[in-house]
């Protein structure tokens, strides 16, 4: 009697102690599988696999990166919904790239502003739709408008990835680049808060992407400071003196320098010299439009025409426009010097109702004069772009003179609009080649339809109907005859 209630405690020890090494077992399955896991992606493409380059910057993070996406997760408009999913699964294979010992470099929040007042107050989000990536003091924020590429009113490539790793790389760059902004000629000023004649909120912009800003005077400088990235010569109100020509001049020659010039219609800039020996051509003829598109109430200008170049990229794949009060004609030089390093874009044009008139400044309605006013459609900003061949045939970067012959653009009072923003930063960024090395293929949006007719329709009902209910039965029939035999 002892021995057998022995044994039975001895069975229940070790059913205990299995049912505990079982448990045991699947737990440490799932921590390893945490930690050690691969994930394949069978799809047409990799459609949900990041590109090599993202994964090589993602690897290279040494700073914790939290991403927080503002789009409501239930609302009543379906395609904020597709986007969302989007977001989403992007989003998941960052997170996934940055894993390590279970723990992410770059995190993901969903934020609902209106019911989650505090939490966006804390974190200095008060727009909805956005997706704000973070880092310390730094932010980036992305509007759903840039994930997109739009063609005939339809959302045709998804540009998320590209965007969120140009995002990121913006807020974790440790260096600033420097921008110098000439002044003593009249030019916006980076403290100024007027309305229409300051750009205090674009030198905001600047500075809250990781940009630095400083003033100069060529009229007094001996040479460019050699730590300049970029030069802005935003609306200059009068001419630059020969010695200050000649300073740009060597800046872009002997240095690849990289200048940004916008002008403002009715005041001469005494640049043109420069200009010719980059094949540009500003003339002193203001944009006349007669087409409604391309104007608004108050007789502004609206810029729908773009090239398909990179300052112009993101204005051109998702059509948004660019608005701004008036503008002079800028063009590739026709007589300019022949030079096959020298390649010219022009990058906005007006409608083919427009015409650019010479003299604008004599009293009465403006007329078109075919003998001396320019014919529509008009090119009102262009950039001449210097490749220098060494002598091992690599090719290598050189100057860049971008010159948008209208400046109002970048003023307080327009340039949050439409596509102000767009296009200066794009300028800027193009000028310096920030990020220009990347190249991340956008992901083709595939939308798949099925058209069935009604009698296929019932087919496929029946098949849901009393297919699986067959098989199994057959199944048990084939088992029933296997076990018989």
């Amino acid at each position: 009697m002892d021995s057998f209630q022995n044994n039975r405690i001895s069975d229940r020890l070790q059913a205990i102690v299995q049912v505990a090494l079982v448990f045991l077992i699947l737990i440490a399955v799932n921590y390893i599988g945490m930690r050690t896991y691969q994930r394949i992606d069978l799809t047409k493409g990799n459609i949900y696999s990041l590109s090599p380059e993202t994964r090589a910057y993602l690897q290279q993070l040494d700073q914790p990166i939290q991403a927080i996406v503002t789009i409501p997760e239930n609302s009543d408009d379906p395609g904020l919904s597709d986007i969302l999913k989007d977001v989403r699964l992007l989003l998941r294979e960052y997170e996934y790239a940055t894993r390590n010992q279970g723990e992410n470099r770059v995190t993901v929040e969903y934020l609902n502003i209106y019911s989650q007042t505090s939490r966006a107050r804390a974190l200095g989000i008060d727009d909805p739709n956005v997706i704000v990536f973070k880092t310390g003091n730094r932010q980036r924020q992305v509007r759903i408008n840039e994930l997109y590429k739009l063609q005939d009113s339809e959302l045709r490539e998804f540009l998320g990835e590209n965007v969120f790793t140009r995002s990121i790389l913006e807020i974790v760059e440790s260096s600033e680049p420097v921008i110098y902004v000439t002044t003593g000629h009249g030019e916006l000023a980076p403290n100024d808060v007027g309305q229409e004649s300051g750009a205090s909120a674009l030198f905001n912009e600047l500075k809250s992407r990781n940009f630095a800003t400083r003033p100069i005077d060529l009229s007094t400088a001996e040479r460019i400071p050699e730590d300049a990235s970029m030069l802005l010569i935003a609306s200059p109100k009068a001419r630059f003196l020969p010695q200050e020509q000649l300073l740009l001049q060597n800046y872009l020659d002997k240095r690849a320098g990289r200048v940004l010039i916008l002008l403002e219609p009715g005041h001469e800039h005494g640049l043109d010299d420069l200009l010719y020996n980059w094949g540009l051509l500003v003339e002193d003829a203001l944009v006349v439009e007669r087409d409604p598109a391309y104007i608004i109430n108050g007789g502004d200008l609206i810029i729908r025409r773009f090239a398909d170049h990179p300052v112009t990229s993101s204005l051109y794949n998702l059509n948004i426009r660019v608005i701004t009060d008036r503008a002079i004609s800028v063009r590739e030089d026709p007589g300019r010097p022949l030079d096959d390093s020298l390649a010219v874009t022009e990058l906005l044009i007006t409608s083919d109702n427009s015409w650019a008139d010479r003299q604008y400044r004599k009293p009465g309605p403006a007329t078109f004069d075919p003998s001396i006013d320019i014919p529509g459609p008009v090119k009102i900003a262009a950039i001449s772009e210097q490749q220098v061949d060494s002598s091992l045939g690599i090719s290598l970067p050189g100057g860049k003179v971008t010159v948008i012959g209208t400046s109002n653009f970048v003023s307080n009072q327009r340039i949050q609009s439409s596509g102000n923003l767009y296009l200066i930063l794009n300028a800027i960024n193009y000028s310096i080649d920030r990020f220009t090395r990347l190249n991340i293929p956008p992901r083709p949006i595939r939308k798949v339809k099925l058209d069935l007719s009604l009698e296929q329709l019932h087919l496929v009902r029946y098949l849901i109907w009393f297919g699986p209910p067959a098989i199994v039965g057959l199944l048990g029939l084939l088992v029933y005859l296997s076990r018989r035999n």
